[in-house]
């Protein structure tokens, strides 16, 4: 019987020892990492895309340059005047205005020297437009879409505004017509430019998201033909795991980077495991590499506070 009661006492030991450790990796990330993670930018917001809550933020109230979230308006516009039938995706849109160069993605955010010659005279399929937009920031293609679907960029930029409106956007969120991409995009930065606080950014992500879960789909190709020009475009969010580098994060799967040495890097992403999902925004990072390292950091966080208990597991052992 003694042998017996060693067995027994030995085996409740463990499962004590294994009630603690589940415990530890439960509580360890919502007590010690309360004040994580550090994240090196202008501003930074981590939110619940099911509930909207703020897991995290850092300046999450101050007005910054918002070049790529007015794309994404943009783009939101776009598929609104789609699911309506006021334009079709096999349209043909004239691009109008003055040829200028767009510069096309050549991996990662990288540029390469052969620009995207667009003339006043051109026509392109709506669809290879909104891909261009999406995939690498295309800025005339921003242009030529707002131009089609309102009349002017002044009109469309009104359209963006009164959307912002309709989704609780702060005051301090401002869109502008976009120049972002052209020769004349100095012309239209802060602080007569776009502007957007992460806070916003983050809000508009999520309600994008809901009224149109396509947006997922078509701002996570890694990349896209462009067959009017004969090229590709490759997507700018290194952080897709398809793109297997060193930012790639598991479940991510949209929705934009931008930036430029003079405002900084940014990223509106969002990513799901399981059930959860969130949606991060960083804003003027030093360089693109940052943006994606703040974003995975800020990502691993929020698994470690609220996913599957899978996911708290691994993504704190990621932060300690």
């Amino acid at each position: 019987m003694r042998g017996a009661d060693r067995v027994m006492s030995g085996g409740i030991w463990k499962k004590g020892i294994l009630v603690v450790l589940v415990a530890a990796l439960l509580l360890i990330p919502q007590q010690l990492l309360a004040g994580r993670p550090k994240v090196e930018a202008a501003a930074a917001v981590l939110i619940d895309a099911r509930t909207g809550k703020v897991l995290w933020q850092v300046e999450g109230d101050r007005a910054l340059p918002a070049a790529g979230m007015s794309q994404l308006m943009t783009q939101w516009l776009i598929l609104d005047a789609v699911r309506s039938g006021r334009v079709d995706w096999e349209d043909s849109v004239r691009v109008g205005g003055k040829k200028q160069a767009v510069q096309v993605s050549s991996g990662h955010g990288s540029r390469s020297d052969a620009g995207l010659m667009l003339r006043a005279d051109d026509k392109i399929p709506l669809n290879e437009l909104f891909m261009g937009l999406a995939v690498s920031s295309s800025g005339e293609a921003g242009q030529a879409l707002a131009r089609y679907t309102a009349g002017s960029e002044a009109s469309f930029a009104w359209m963006m505004n009164e959307k912002a409106h309709r989704i609780g956007l702060s005051a301090s969120t401002l869109f502008k017509p976009d120049r972002a991409g052209t020769a004349d995009a100095d012309a239209q930065e802060l602080p007569g430019g776009s502007r957007i606080t992460a806070k916003d950014a983050a809000v508009m992500c999520r309600e994008l998201i809901q009224s149109h879960p396509e947006m997922l789909r078509m701002s996570s190709v890694t990349q896209t033909e462009i067959r009017s020009r004969g090229i590709y475009l490759t997507n700018r969010n290194a952080m897709l795991p398809d793109f297997a580098g060193p930012h790639a994060y598991r479940g991510m799967d949209g929705l934009k980077a931008y930036g430029s040495d003079k405002d900084g890097y940014s990223l509106a992403g969002t990513a799901q495991r399981g059930d959860q999902r969130l949606i991060v925004v960083i804003m003027g990072a030093e360089s693109r590499e940052k943006s994606f390292q703040a974003a995975g950091r800020l990502l691993d966080y929020g698994y470690a506070r609220s996913g599957s208990f899978a996911e708290r597991a691994a993504s704190w052992l990621k932060l300690v």
